[in-house]
């Protein structure tokens, strides 16, 4: 495999992009001997000379700066060398921030939902029949299941609390005005606005509640409902067909709704908007926590498998201009 499209180099075609570097570094090598103890170096040696000479300075420069990316040069620890195993978990944090900057950034991710038309196709998944279409409640169940075990969901979670909070607060007069209408008529209104007032109070303040601790009650009690939830998906048969039936007859409805796939569209563009803003932080700090419990050796060996071959070919183009950079300044030499 080849790590110009992704993949990781084989051993075997790593050892031999060394070999053909170090062979084109040592044959400048020799080149340069046998030109100083053969010749004069006047004439046309002398330009041979010259550019074995730079060859063999550019192709040292490069192998000296391609093995202190990976390790210290002929084993001696010269500062600023074997860069990744010695930087191994502050290149790990740095790669999780970029991710987190570059890929999570919840706008971006908005409109490439937003230009995907996400409800008809996941309607048209829903509807489907057979192998292509939906998978069946049992998978579902081991699906929820899996979630919640690895706190998955918690993100999702986080997100509806929030989304819950602000509903109360842009529709704060609307509930209001309908609990006060609801409200028995010998009751005074004061005494309605006063209690409703308490009532919305107390709901943002255990969404608040939730929002600050992992542990709450309510959240132990979301994750109970879910886990026990996905255990009878998985046991019960007649609710997993009900579910598949449910999910087939929504996704019937997506398809031949497009006013529903237009407000389908908006909520998943801001959930996605709304979960990358959580997520974004926990990406950064799995990466960089998954790259720090990587051993700094392996991690060198992963790396280099990945990128050393391209990195041989810098060797060898050094090499290469080197020796083009000797011709040119000894020929400069001879003109002055």
């Amino acid at each position: 495999m080849d790590a110009s499209n992704g993949r990781l180099s084989d051993p075997a075609s790593l050892r031999r992009a060394k070999w053909r570097a170090t062979g084109l570094l040592l044959a400048a090598a020799v080149l340069f001997v046998v030109m100083r103890l053969l010749t004069d170096g006047d004439g046309w040696s002398g330009y041979v000379e010259a550019a074995a000479e730079a060859a063999m300075i550019g192709g040292l420069a490069d192998w000296f700066a391609v093995t202190a990316l990976f390790k210290h040069p002929l084993g001696i620890p010269i500062p600023h060398t074997a860069i990744i195993p010695r930087r191994k978990d502050a290149i790990g944090a740095s790669l999780g921030e970029f991710v987190q900057d570059n890929f999570f950034e919840p706008d971006d991710l908005a409109r490439w939902v937003a230009d995907r038309a996400p409800a008809e196709a996941l309607g048209r998944w829903l509807a489907a029949e057979g192998d292509a279409g939906l998978v069946s409640g049992p998978a579902l169940g081991r699906l929820l299941e899996s979630m919640v075990d690895g706190g998955h969901h918690r993100s999702m979670v986080d997100a509806a609390v929030q989304r819950a909070d602000r509903f109360l607060v842009d529709n704060y007069e609307v509930l209001r005005d309908r609990i006060v209408e609801e409200a028995p008529i010998y009751t005074p209104k004061v005494l309605d606005h006063h209690i409703f007032t308490r009532l919305h109070r107390g709901v943002r303040g255990v969404l608040a509640d939730m929002a600050d601790d992992p542990n709450h009650e309510l959240r132990l009690r979301i994750d109970a409902g879910l886990r026990s939830y996905a255990q009878r998906l998985q046991t019960n048969q007649r609710l997993a067909t009900r579910v598949e039936a449910v999910l087939a007859r929504a996704g019937e409805s997506l398809q031949g709704d497009s006013t529903l796939q237009n407000r389908v569209d908006r909520w998943l563009v801001s959930a996605v908007g709304l979960l990358a803003r959580h997520a974004q932080a926990e990406v950064a700090n799995v990466i960089g926590s998954t790259v720090a419990r990587w051993d700094a050796d392996d991690t060198s060996s992963r790396i280099e498998r990945r990128v050393g071959r391209d990195l041989q070919f810098i060797r060898i183009n050094g090499t290469l201009i080197g020796a083009l950079a000797g011709l040119a300044i000894h020929g400069i030499k001879q003109v002055l």
